[in-house]
């Protein structure tokens, strides 16, 4: 299932495809430990992070109970790569975009585009870390981590419409404007992408949910209003 030899830091930190004991996993070892991964996803999502066990996961990934310690620790190393996983996918979407040349409501846009749909497909994860920090002061400040760049970059949207007189008002504390509009983000992926809609309403168009994201962004920054769609 594995080898000996020991990994880079580069190689390391380019697939994450070591076990719990830091050696390099073979072919087959990579292939058992995404199933976990994925089967674990399927059970978060079934029966929540609190009510699934390491039975419930080897069962999903059609695994024995006992090879889930060859790849993990416990369910708690599992949900840091899941949201390991999160965070280095949306960071590699947000560091693909065109910040210089990209009109200020398209780029409010394509950063809510961004959001919504890595909260979208990994709401299961996220749905067990929402759970997990509840409970748990480590994964409090891990998602507080996650969060974080997110929050830095509208911080630096907030601050360059002011330098660019394009903002509606001057604001005194950009990051606390950050935190306001991050934290709408973050509770509208999650009743529509976690919770099931409104009460009314299950269901909500891809590109809806963004428009109304991007709009409510956008119009608590910008003195200009969006374009017309």
């Amino acid at each position: 299932m594995k080898t000996s030899k020991p990994q880079t830091t580069a190689n390391k930190k380019a697939n994450n495809e070591l076990p719990a004991d830091g050696t390099v996993l073979t072919a087959r070892g990579i292939r058992s430990r995404a199933a976990l991964l994925s089967a674990a996803r399927q059970m978060f999502r079934q029966k929540g992070y609190s009510n699934t066990n390491i039975t419930d996961i080897t069962g999903e990934a059609g695994c024995a109970a006992g090879s889930f310690y060859t790849y993990f620790k416990n369910k708690e190393e599992l949900l840091e790569q899941l949201a390991e996983d999160f965070k280095t996918e949306t960071l590699t979407r947000m560091s693909a975009l065109n910040t210089r040349d990209t009109e200020p409501y398209a780029l409010t846009r394509e950063l809510c585009a961004i959001y919504w749909h890595s909260c979208r497909d990994h709401s299961a994860e996220l749905a067990a870390m929402f759970q997990a920090a509840m409970v748990d002061e480590h994964f409090k400040r891990r998602w507080q981590d996650i969060r974080a760049d997110a929050r830095k970059r509208i911080t630096v949207s907030i601050i360059s419409a002011e330098a660019k007189g394009l903002a509606k008002a001057p604001n005194p504390h950009p990051e606390i404007m950050a935190s306001a509009i991050g934290s709408m983000m973050d509770y509208f992926c999650y009743i529509w992408l976690i919770e099931g809609g409104e009460s009314n309403n299950s269901t909500l168009d891809d590109e809806i949910a963004i428009d109304t994201m991007a709009r409510v962004f956008y119009r608590s920054v910008y003195a200009t209003p969006e374009p017309l769609l």
